[in-house]
Parts: C-alpha cells; structure tokens; sequence
C-alpha cells in the first residue's frame, strides 16, 4: 500500500513533545497496520493537518510554549477540520480536565501510561464513527465557527444505500440468469467427482461473512475426504503465512479436482450463497478462520459481503498472501464503485479463461 492510497483505518498523526512516548505509540499504532506520523509541536501538527490531511489526531494537552487546548481551538476553526476525531493525551483524569478539553472541541480522552488494548479500541471507534457518520453528533465550538450541516460523505458506495441495494439487485439478476446455462455444468461436475473420488461432490466450509457471521460457503470438493486431517500431515510445506495454508502441488488434490481448481469450476456453486444472502459477486474472500483470529485493523474487511471474486483475486490471486490479500480488501471497500466492480468482474473472467494465478 502506498501512503497516497492508505488503509481504511486511516492516518494517525501524534502530537507529542516527548519523543521517548511518541516512539512507544508510534510502533502500537503501525504495528497494527495504520499509517502514523508524529510531530513535536502545535505549529508542525497544524502545517502537518493541512499537508497531510490525517483521519484522527492524538494531541499531547501539556506541550511546552502552547497548551494543546489552544492548538484544539485552532484546528475547529477550520471548516473541513470540524468532525476530525482529536483524542487528547493527558497524564491526568480528572473532571475538570476533561471538561475543558471537551469544551474545546475534542472527542476523548487517552490517559498516560498508554494501555494498549484501550488505546487501539478508542482509536478504531473514533475512525468508525468519523468515517459512518452523515450528520455532526459530537460537541462543536460555538465561537466563531461556521458549522456545516453534514460532513461530506466519503467516496465508498459502502456508505451509500442506493449502491448497497443495486449491487445487491444486480447479485440476484445475474445469478438467475445464467442458473439456465449453469445448471447443466453443475450436474456435470457432480457426476465426474463421484466417479473420480467417490463420495459427495459438494464441500461446504464454515466461512467468515459480513459483520464476522459465521456462514456454510459451497464448493466442489476438489480434494479427498479427509483432507481436514491431513492438513497436520503436511503443514510442513504450507507455503502461506498461517493461518493461509497453501502448498504447490498438493497431494491431496484429486485429479477431477486440479482441473476444476486450474478452470476456477470449483467456485461455481457459490452462485446459491449468493442468492442466500450470505455473498456478492465481488468483495472480500470469505476467510475459513473466524473473525476474533483477526488483527483490529484487519476487521474492516468485514464491512461488507464476502465475494465469490475481489480486488485481490485480479491483482494475483492464489499467490498473494492474507495480509497483502487485506490490504487489497480495504482498498476495495474504501473504493468500490459500479466502475470497480465491474472492472474487477471482467478481469477476474479473463483471468479464468486464461486460467491465470489458478492451482
């Protein structure tokens, strides 16, 4: 990911003049996937709010030669500023405290020592809110302020209804009318898995959806019966960071199985999971692993319907790890569009007739 196109979760800027605690949150924060920078004083946070354009603030209110409550005050008297989440840092709790600081316009407060767990949930609820919210619901300075109605809404048909609803018309027309062209290849199928392999010809997974629902996704079985156990056996040769788990030329395959798996045929039956209501067309891949196996920044990709194709998917596929394959999720969500989706779709076909990055 590029800094010009950052994470969903967004860009953090730290305003604290004691380098040894802007250091310590810092690496919190980037090791869970945001983006940060940090400056020492309220003359660089303002330069770095107007240069950078960060999606949440963590404002030291004891700066040496500026109170923070006056760098606050100055940053709600920009317009576009108005809704920009700014937790203050302090090293005191009490009421008096706070209320000035909410007086002033800011949204919460950390407490030092940083206790990483608070800290990660209060950021992650501001960026949510900022990011879903049409309306101002927080406290705005009254002085010499113009306030705008509503905060413009963010580019991502995930925030708008009207797209919500024609992708999800758009899920159901398609699948109907190709079921006519579908079925009899569905039939087809079954039937060399059972005189391949024996056994039955579907293979449902529990998979992780919208919201971390929990849901059965169907596929061909492409592989032998007990290939769950055998997952042990070969975790040796896992070629994908766990919990991924990939291995060239598994031997677990079925010779039916490779085929399906090289045409992407094994995907077919997913067109039921998105009648169901469980999946899209396009969106995330739906994980195996349940969502609490998630790093925090990582459940974004949980936002929206799971896909039986995705932005990672076209931008190399099976080869691309689970982190990559995340950051490539949020992007999506943080994009999609009709333009998107269909680009995707229509790459993800000829990636399967060229049956590129399949195995």
């Amino acid at each position: 990911m590029t800094e010009s196109s950052p994470l969903k979760t967004g860009r953090i800027l730290v305003v604290e003049d004691d380098r040894i605690q802007m250091e310590l949150i810092q690496r919190l924060v980037r090791s869970e996937g945001y983006s940060v920078r940090g400056v020492d004083s309220g003359e660089a946070a303002i330069e770095m709010i107007a240069q950078w354009f960060p999606s949440i603030v963590l404002l030291d209110i004891h700066l040496p030669g500026l109170n923070g409550l006056e760098i606050l005050r100055q940053i709600r008297q920009v317009d576009r500023m108005l809704y920009l989440p700014i937790l203050l840092v302090t090293a005191e709790s009490s009421i008096a405290e706070k209320r000035k600081g909410f007086e002033a316009g800011a949204d919460d407060f950390i407490v030092k020592p940083y206790n990483r767990e608070e800290l990660l949930l209060r950021i992650n609820a501001h960026l949510r809110r900022y990011r879903q919210s049409s309306e101002a619901d927080r406290h705005i300075p009254d002085e010499g302020v113009r306030i705008p109605l509503v905060i413009g809404r963010p580019k991502s048909g995930l925030f708008k209804k009207g797209f919500r609803l024609s992708k999800r018309l758009f899920d159901l027309t398609a699948c109907f009318l190709t079921l006519p062209l579908t079925l009899p290849v569905l039939f087809a199928i079954a039937i060399a898995i059972r005189l391949d392999a024996g056994g039955p010809a579907l293979f449902t997974q529990e998979r992780t959806g919208k919201n971390g629902r929990r849901f059965k996704m169907f596929k061909f079985r492409t592989m032998v019966e007990n290939a769950e156990e055998l997952k042990t056996t070969y975790a040796h040769l896992n070629e994908l960071t766990w919990p991924d788990f990939k291995i060239e030329n598994d031997p677990r395959i079925t010779r039916v199985g490779r085929f399906l798996r090289k045409s992407s045929l094994d995907e077919l039956p997913q067109l039921f999971n998105i009648i169901l209501g469980d999946m899209s067309l396009v969106g995330p891949r739906p994980t195996s692993f349940t969502a609490d196996t998630y790093k925090l920044w990582q459940t974004e990709r949980l936002e929206v319907r799971p896909g039986l194709t995705g932005l990672w998917q076209v931008s190399g596929r099976s080869h691309v790890d689970f982190v990559e394959r995340v950051e490539l999720d949020i992007e999506y969500i943080e994009r999609q569009s009709w333009h998107l989706d269909l680009k995707i779709l229509w790459q993800t076909l000829t990636a399967v007739v060229q049956a590129k990055g399949a195995s």
